[in-house]
C-alpha cells in the first residue's frame, strides 16, 4: 500500500527531498492525481505520504510546502504525510518524536478546516488510517477535533467505517466522540447555522449514528435519550437517525417507538387546550 509504482514519480520526490525543487514532483502528482474527477486518488497520496514521512527532519521543507498549497491533491498529500508523522515511533530522542508527533497532529487538524469536499474525504482517509494504527487511543485523540464543524464530521466520519469499527473492542470511545459532536451542533449560535460545516455536521450525522449502531448496540440507547431534545434542528437530526436505522439495523417495532418517544417530547400544540379529545378537525380537505 505505501509502495510508490511509479519510477518518475519516485525520482522527483527524491529530487524534491534532496534539492528542495518541487517542479517535478508536483507534476508528477498532478498527473496521478485522477484529478479533476470523481475521486482523487488516495491510495497513491498515501504512499507517497508515508515516504516523505519516513525521511522524518528532512521531510520539514517539503510537508510545509505541501501544506501551504491550494492545489487539492497536494493537500490531501499533505493530510496523509501528517497523519503518518503523527503516529508514535521515528528514531532519536522520544522527547522530540513526541513533539514531531503533536505538531503533526495539529497541523493535521488545521488541514480539517479545507471546505472541499475532495480535500475533506482525502482528510477523513488520512485520520481514518491514523485510527485503524492507534486503536482506541486514535479515537480518543479525535477529542480534540469535536469543538469545531468540520473537524467534528470528520472525525465522525473516520470513525464510522464498518472495518475500522470492527476493530475496536468497545464503543465507549466512539460514542463519546459523537456526544461531544452531538452536543457542539446543538448548543450552536444561530449565526451558526448558515456555515457550511454546520450544515456538512449535521446531515451526516444520521448515517454515522447508524453506523455506529451496527457495531455497538449502545448506541441505541445513546439515541433513545436523544429523543428528548428540544431544538428543532437537532430534532430533526434524530428523525433522520431513526430512519436510517429503520432501513439497516433496527426493526420498525423499535422505530416506531423511537419515534413515538421522539414525538411525545415535543412542544405542546399552541391549540391543544381548543382540540377535545375524541373529536375531528373539520376543514375543506384532508391534509
Amino acid at each position: 500500500m505505501d509502495v510508490i509504482r511509479s519510477e518518475k514519480l519516485s525520482a522527483a520526490l527524491e529530487k524534491a527531498l534532496d534539492t528542495g525543487d518541487n517542479t517535478d514532483f508536483f507534476d508528477q502528482l498532478r498527473r496521478g492525481s485522477n484529478l479533476p474527477g470523481p475521486q482523487a486518488n488516495y491510495d497513491l497520496a498515501r504512499a507517497v505520504g508515508a515516504v516523505i514521512a519516513r525521511r522524518e527532519a528532512k521531510g520539514d521543507r517539503l510537508v510545509a510546502d505541501l501544506t501551504r498549497e491550494d492545489d487539492e491533491f497536494r493537500r490531501i498529500v499533505a493530510a496523509m504525510t501528517l497523519a503518518a508523522r503523527s503516529l508514535p515511533g521515528g528514531s532519536g530522542d522520544r522527547k522530540r518524536a513526541a513533539a514531531r508527533a503533536a505538531e503533526a497532529m495539529a497541523a493535521l487538524q488545521e488541514l480539517a478546516e479545507d471546505p472541499r469536499k475532495v480535500v475533506r474525504v482525502g482528510i477523513t482517509e488520512a485520520v481514518r488510517m491514523r485510527v485503524s494504527a492507534l486503536g482506541e487511543a486514535g479515537v480518543a485523540d479525535l477529542a480534540a477535533w469535536t469543538d469545531g464543524y468540520l473537524q467534528a464530521h470528520i472525525a465522525l466520519q473516520a470513525l464510522a467505517d464498518k472495518a475500522l469499527l470492527a476493530a475496536l473492542p468497545g464503543g465507549a470511545e466512539v460514542l463519546a466522540r459523537l456526544e461531544e459532536a452531538f452536543v457542539l451542533a446543538d448548543e450552536s449560535s444561530r449565526s451558526a447555522e448558515r456555515t457550511q460545516g454546520m450544515r456538512v455536521l449535521r446531515e451526516q450525522m444520521p448515517a454515522q449514528i447508524a453506523a455506529f449502531a451496527a457495531r455497538f448496540p449502545e448506541t441505541l440507547r445513546w439515541v433513545e435519550e436523544k429523543t428528548a431534545s428540544k431544538r428543532p434542528e437537532t430534532r430533526e437530526v434524530i428523525t433522520q437517525a431513526i430512519s436510517a436505522l429503520r432501513r439497516s439495523v433496527i426493526p420498525d417495532t423499535e422505530a416506531q417507538r423511537l419515534t413515538e418517544l421522539l414525538v411525545a417530547s415535543g412542544k405542546p400544540r399552541r391549540d391543544a387546550d381548543r382540540v377535545v379529545a375524541g373529536t375531528r378537525k373539520r376543514g375543506k380537505g384532508r391534509t
